[in-house]
């Protein structure tokens, strides 16, 4: 049976309403992790941005043309600003950073047969500073000059990821394949938390758009009903069981990892993570 139009209006008020009702409690969490690194208008300008070029997306999938009118009644913004960012958008001045330098660090480590061991294969133990096949050239052809070699071996020791190798001449190990940054600097914090949010959101939206047999993975578990007093041990617990499987899905990662990068691969990875009232969820708070 057919809805008539008074029913979907309803049902979109309905979706509507829950939307506007999540959405301070994401943006909120948000705002925390930037307030007082990026201000309100910077990030007023980033969000317009994005809204036209997702919107300019959403548009040429439907089969539509993207004009600044049809940009302008998607986003809600003046057509003004909607010609304002587009012409922007064709003369960017912003470069690209890499998220996490230590991540491609590590890849190229992999992957690079100039920093391979060349009987085994596996990443080969480099001299720490030099010219040629040393830790220093790897720094310098996966980070650049911007991050000092001393900098990047620190962060890496810190998250257990290399061990230095005693001896006449120092020389670094490469013993994960996956960077496990431990640090207090709040922006690299800040910058790991949004991104590890993106790919929860990324996994929403693949989902939203797929049927059932193409869904991935996207749950919760959670109980309502926690001792305060029995917080610290049940924190010590899901600590034991993800540590378990992140083992586990490190192993599978290796398993399913091409030896050498190639055009036209895949970027996938799995999430953990352990949420709850690490303090007050009050609106106000």
């Amino acid at each position: 049976m057919s809805r008539n139009p008074q029913q979907i209006r309803h049902e979109m008020m309905i979706e509507n309403s829950a939307v506007h009702h999540m959405l301070p409690i994401l943006i909120r969490k948000i705002v925390r992790l930037l307030i007082g690194t990026i201000s309100f208008p910077v990030l007023a300008d980033v969000l317009k941005s994005i809204y036209v070029e997702e919107a300019k997306r959403k548009l040429i999938k439907s089969g539509s043309k993207p004009t600044k009118s049809a940009l302008a009644l998607i986003t809600g913004l003046d057509t003004r600003v909607v010609s304002t960012i587009v012409r922007e958008s064709q003369h960017p001045t912003s470069i690209p950073v890499t998220t996490n330098p230590e991540n491609t660090l590590i890849d190229m480590w992999n992957s690079e047969g100039i920093f391979q061991n060349s009987v085994t294969g596996e990443p080969a133990i480099l001299p720490i500073e030099g010219k040629g096949r040393t830790f220093q050239s790897l720094v310098l052809r996966a980070i650049g000059r911007n991050i000092t070699v001393k900098t990047v071996l620190d962060r890496l020791l810190k998250g257990g990821t290399v061990r230095i190798v005693d001896g006449d001449i120092p020389r670094v190990e490469l013993v994960s394949k996956f960077y496990n940054p431990v640090s207090s600097d709040y922006v690299k914090s800040t910058e790991i938390g949004l991104l590890e949010s993106s790919r929860v959101l990324s996994a929403v939206l693949h989902n939203i758009h797929s049927d059932s047999d193409h869904r991935v993975p996207q749950q919760g578990r959670w109980t309502y009903r926690l001792n305060p007093k029995n917080y610290k041990e049940f924190r010590k617990e899901v600590r034991k069981l993800l540590e378990h499987q992140i083992k586990e899905g490190d192993a599978l990662l290796e398993k399913f990892e091409e030896t050498q990068k190639q055009p036209g691969q895949l970027t996938v990875g799995i999430g953990w993570y352990q949420w709850g009232d690490h303090d007050s969820e009050e609106i106000g708070d």
